[in-house]
């Protein structure tokens, strides 16, 4: 995977992860579209999951059993994305975020992560 494929990932993620009723991504989506350099786009995706707390987006979505359309399943689906990344334990957040959650543990059992 390459960086300009992983940027796309995590475009197409934000663009479809509102949710009616449930979330709409108003800080990040006009903070994402106003960037246009890979890096740039990089190293905010990588602090969204780098925070210690989840975001409210992952909250919300996680409490209506929406875990595959949150930036952190992003590294569960593509674990090869990490190495891509400066941070070295980003899996390991992500991860810990999840089992924070009962959808968010059987999120993880359904791609075989214990």
């Amino acid at each position: 995977m390459t960086k300009a494929q992983l940027v796309k990932i995590v475009d197409s993620r934000i663009q479809n992860m509102a949710t009616k009723g449930v979330y709409y991504p108003r800080r990040l989506k006009p903070k994402w579209d106003s960037l246009s350099k890979i890096n740039e786009k990089l190293e905010l995706f990588e602090k969204y999951l780098n925070a210690e707390t989840s975001s409210i987006g992952f909250v919300r979505l996680m409490k209506v059993n929406l875990p595959e359309k949150t930036l952190e399943s992003i590294i569960i689906d593509n674990p090869n994305c990490c190495d891509l990344l400066t941070e070295n334990n980003i899996q390991a957040k992500c991860l810990a975020k999840f089992k924070k959650y009962k959808n968010g543990v059987e999120y993880l059992k359904s791609k075989g992560i214990e």
